[in-house]
């Protein structure tokens, strides 16, 4: 029984570091998000022919603003699905961590309630 406890901790240690994780890459996605939309918002408010650059590697190369408005919408349009996957998978670790830590909390229980027993 003891050794079952261990297991389930270490499994449950093992569950809440893969969600610390998953947490954090979304928060990074989130973040890239928020900085794709400001560079639309600013794209839609510059005159149309202003001249634009973009970062491509270590360089700045003049860039036409239709075609990086594209490639900023399709940048966000997948940055979404890879939020809203890494969601799913977060849902999915706090149902199991919940799930295993009222296991956990039963099994502790009755070996509380069985040890006292057999004691007195």
């Amino acid at each position: 029984m003891a050794q079952n406890m261990e297991q389930q901790v270490a499994q449950l240690q093992q569950l809440q570091q893969q969600l610390s994780s998953i947490v954090a890459q979304k928060q990074q996605l989130e973040l890239q998000l928020r900085e794709i939309e400001r560079a639309l918002k600013e794209l839609d408010e510059i005159e149309e022919g202003t001249k634009i650059y973009k970062t491509v590697g270590g360089l700045l190369i003049e860039a036409d603003r239709d075609e990086v408005k594209g490639e900023l919408e399709d940048r966000k349009e997948t940055l979404e699905l890879r939020v809203k996957t890494l969601e799913k998978q977060e849902k999915r670790l706090q149902q199991q961590i919940e799930n295993l830590q009222e296991r956990l909390q039963k099994a502790l229980q009755q070996a509380e309630g069985g040890g006292g027993a057999g004691a007195a």
